[in-house]
């Protein structure tokens, strides 16, 4: 991963349509460095469940230096996370509220609405708390292209790219990425959890905040 200036973090993930029937989330962290690609366990269909949504969905997600990171469903509010030598990261909890949980039973990360930008049509905005109630970092998830032209400074001292104002293609499904920005670099954890929520939320349609929820027209 480069490294930003000021030691922030953005990383851009966009749905892609890689063949007839797939799509997959490719994560960057600059302008032509591609990170990892997040995508479904499950060939077949991928396309029409993005479009759908699917409860249990599994995913592969691969980094470019050649690491695997899965996630599986452990029941309808549980999704279980491990590296591609079977050592486990943690779960993240689905319910009325989204937390991540490390392997060793510590809480992560909570994920709620940004309380001070509301969501609009083009992107919903999340807040990521540490274990302390304490902002951590933000998740934009891009609805509409326009989300993709929204201003996000990854720092008080106005570190930001502007690459990240690039606009994108308009694709047949309901969610075309996410943006992480945090103020600080992200360990490994932190980072395979983050990239598997932003697979889950915009390959799996899975709502993280109550925005996001049905009756939004994006999410189920």
């Amino acid at each position: 991963m480069p490294a930003p200036r000021n030691g922030s973090t953005m990383i851009e993930g966009r749905v892609v349509s890689d063949a007839p029937g797939g799509v997959s989330i490719v994560f960057q962290g600059g302008p032509g460095e591609t990170l990892a690609v997040g995508a479904r366990a499950e060939e077949r269909g991928a396309r029409s469940s993005v479009l759908l949504g699917h409860k249990n969905s599994r995913y592969r997600i691969g980094y470019f230096d050649g690491a695997v990171l899965r996630a599986e469903p452990v029941d309808e509010t549980g999704l279980t996370l491990r590296r591609g030598d079977g050592n486990a990261v943690g779960t993240i909890l689905r319910g009325a509220t989204v937390t991540a949980v490390a392997a060793t039973g510590g809480t992560l990360f909570h994920f709620v609405p940004d309380p001070d930008e509301a969501s609009t049509p083009d992107l919903f905005r999340l807040v990521i708390l540490d274990r302390s109630g304490i902002e951590f970092g933000r998740i934009d998830v891009i609805r509409g292209v326009g989300g993709w032209a929204s201003h996000r400074l990854a720092d008080r001292n106005g570190d930001t790219y502007l690459w990240w104002d690039r606009t994108g293609e308009s694709l047949a499904v309901p969610i075309l990425g996410t943006r992480v920005v945090a103020e600080h670099p992200l360990d490994r954890i932190e980072r395979d959890v983050l990239l598997a929520a932003c697979t889950d939320i915009a390959l799996g349609l899975r709502p993280y905040i109550s925005a996001m929820r049905p009756g939004c027209g994006a999410c189920r």
